[in-house]
């Protein structure tokens, strides 16, 4: 199944969703790789890596009218680029889907992340005391996956600039819910940053994502 659906969050905003169903070969089909992407798709021992690497470049020329290529900053943020523009881009993939988020002009985080049990076990590192007595104690491991989803959007928003998910990174109280928003806040040294998450549930998944 290729690209399960795309939206526009905003006017500036694109953002595809890819259920991958393809085997290697089928996905490397549908793009003309340089020499460096080669190399980088070879050095991936397992093939759903390599099937969640392909899915998403061949999800973001679904998405745009002209070939912008993934690059990356030294910090390893990802941007799009050809010979005469640059856009800002996010990326994530987990089990069985990839993700994509573009914006010519702002900066902008997703992720895409399984309801599991493991979350569960990391949960006091990455939340602070208010944001886990929020959590709806009959739907915990759902508004937990809620949680870590939008801080990993918020991370990969700022990439370098914000590391510390728990006292960096701030969620005010929201409702368990399959879809809805969260109003989050960046902690810096010297500025915070007030931002919107929107969330949605995708069959056993939880998509977040905000533009900054």
């Amino acid at each position: 199944m290729p690209v399960l659906f795309t939206k526009k969050p905003d006017s500036n905003t694109v953002l595809g969703v890819w259920q991958i169903t393809e085997a290697v070969d089928e996905l490397k089909s549908d793009l003309v790789l340089s020499d460096a992407e080669k190399l980088v798709l070879d050095s991936y021992r397992h093939e759903n890596r390599k099937k969640q690497w392909l899915s998403y470049r061949v999800l973001i020329n679904k998405m745009q009218d002209e070939l912008l290529r993934v690059h990356y900053t030294d910090f390893g943020k990802p941007y799009l680029k050809n010979e005469v523009k640059s856009k800002h881009i996010s990326i994530t993939h987990s089990g069985e889907f990839s993700a994509v988020i573009i914006n010519p002009a702002a900066s902008v985080g997703i992720d895409i992340e399984k309801i599991s049990k493991r979350i569960d076990r990391v949960s006091a590192k990455f939340l602070s005391e208010p944001e886990i007595e929020f959590l709806d104690k009959d739907n915990f491991l759902e508004h937990l996956t809620i949680c870590w989803t939008a801080k990993e959007a918020m991370f990969k928003i700022c990439g370098n600039d914000f590391y510390d998910f728990k006292k960096q990174m701030k969620l005010f109280p929201f409702k368990y819910s399959h879809a809805g928003s969260i109003q989050a806040e960046l902690i810096g040294e010297h500025k915070s940053i007030s931002l919107t998450v929107h969330f949605e549930k995708i069959l056993d998944y939880y998509l977040a994502y905000a533009t900054l």
